[in-house]
């Protein structure tokens, strides 16, 4: 079961998995029916970070997760998801487990609902459903798993599978909006300038690359910025930068015509060969292969 995997508990750095290293579709989705010896040797591994959204959802039994040190238990009908750059590890689970896991290429997530799902006073813990909740789920993951295991040569089928994992999202997203807010709570002041940082990037990060304007926009060191920031996510805020135009990059490379120069031009960049070596740094792939890869 792949979606358990880690590092030795030797290793120091929480390590960093790239969904690009294991598929090259953006995406990845299992029935979970019951846990396998795979699944039982992830409990010698130890906690990492993933640079894609991740989804779990419980159907039957249970299980036992740990994500950026709190403990969470998926009871049955328990829906349930850990952010990119959080640090996680399986614990436990008994033998009658069963569910859906769905990996995501943070891209392939609209930005409407990426504000919802990274919304701090909405991400507390496994989400219970009733069945009203759960059956459009379940249905649509089950034909995003039909579609890919029984009728992979469809035309235009990862176009198809694109499609229903953004009905995916915005279901979760809207589960989500459903829950009551904790505005009472007052945030953390990393994960308070964290979450700013995250916002003012959305929009600016076309025009604004530099880690330091970023820092002067909310008044800090750029040093100080930088290590709240990896505190809380662990990465820096270079990688959030180039992250954030490497996702805005492939949504260009798939949905417009538009030409590798053009797109460079677009996000800001006057040296198109600069921004292919950044794209292909951060995908393993030129953004002209990328294309192919997503079109075929």
């Amino acid at each position: 079961m792949f979606y358990f995997c880690g590092m030795p508990a030797s290793k120091k750095v929480i390590p960093l998995h790239k969904l690009g290293e294991s598929t090259d579709q953006g995406y990845m989705i299992e029935r979970v029916d019951i846990f396998n010896n795979a699944a039982q040797e992830a409990r010698l591994m130890d906690v990492h970070r993933d640079d894609h959204y991740i989804f779990f959802l419980q159907e039957t039994g249970w299980s036992k997760f740990m994500v950026d040190f709190d403990l969470f238990t998926l009871q049955k009908n328990t829906l349930s998801y850990v952010l990119p750059g959080q640090a996680h590890r399986y614990i436990d689970s008994d033998k009658t487990t069963s569910g859906w896991f769905v990996a995501m290429d943070a891209g392939l997530v609209p930005d409407m609902f990426r504000a919802v799902l990274e919304d701090p006073l909405l991400s507390k813990g496994p989400l219970k459903m009733d069945g009203a909740g759960l059956a459009p789920l379940l249905q649509c993951l089950q034909l995003i798993h039909n579609v890919t295991t029984r009728q992979p040569s469809l035309p235009y089928c990862k176009q198809m599978v694109y499609g229903l994992l953004t009905s995916f999202v915005a279901m979760v997203a809207g589960l989500h909006t459903q829950k009551p807010k904790g505005l009472s709570e007052k945030m953390p002041r990393p994960l308070a300038i964290t979450q700013l940082f995250r916002q003012s990037l959305t929009r600016r990060f076309k025009t604004q690359k530099s880690p330091a304007m970023y820092a002067t926009e909310l008044n800090l060191s750029l040093s100080y910025l930088n290590e709240v920031v990896t505190a809380t996510t662990g990465l820096s805020v270079s990688y959030w930068i180039q992250q954030e135009i490497v996702l805005e990059a492939k949504r260009l490379l798939y949905h417009s015509d538009s030409s590798v120069k053009e797109i460079a031009y677009e996000l800001g960049y006057e040296d198109p060969a600069y921004f292919s070596r950044l794209f292909k740094k951060m995908v393993h792939l030129t953004p002209g292969e990328f294309r192919r890869s997503y079109r075929e």
